[in-house]
């Protein structure tokens, strides 16, 4: 009976531990406490699009624009990094990294509105 019982408290432990971790509260969010230290770069140019914030840097001479998602259902689900790179012979490479923490749908609604303006961000 021992044993059992020791079985049942782990797995109520593991439950515990794994619903702590899925809190989607802007005040805890990882992806706000990522973009708010950027916003404190002594370099950080901030502007506002909409509903979105936008953070542009110089990183080893190429541009980078942080896009942070308009907040959805009270957490902000998603960042989007984008890297304008100088490339040789006038030729620039864009790369586009993105972190989103709400679900799927509301994760691809997102990447369609920041495609839909991010274009003019060079």
């Amino acid at each position: 009976m021992k044993p059992l019982y020791i079985i049942i408290l782990l797995l109520l432990f593991y439950s515990l531990v794994a619903c702590s971790g899925t809190n989607g509260t802007t005040d805890t969010s990882n992806i706000y406490n990522k973009f708010e230290n950027l916003t404190k770069e002594p370099a950080a140019e901030i502007s506002h699009e909409g509903s979105w914030t936008i953070v542009s840097l110089s990183e080893n001479g190429d541009r980078v624009y942080w896009f942070l998602a308009p907040e959805v259902e009270k957490v902000t689900p998603a960042m989007f990094k984008k890297t304008v790179h100088a490339g040789s012979k006038n030729k620039e490479e864009t790369v586009i990294v993105s972190e989103c923490e709400a679900p799927k749908q509301i994760c691809d609604d997102l990447m369609k509105q920041f495609n839909s303006f991010s274009e003019k961000y060079k």
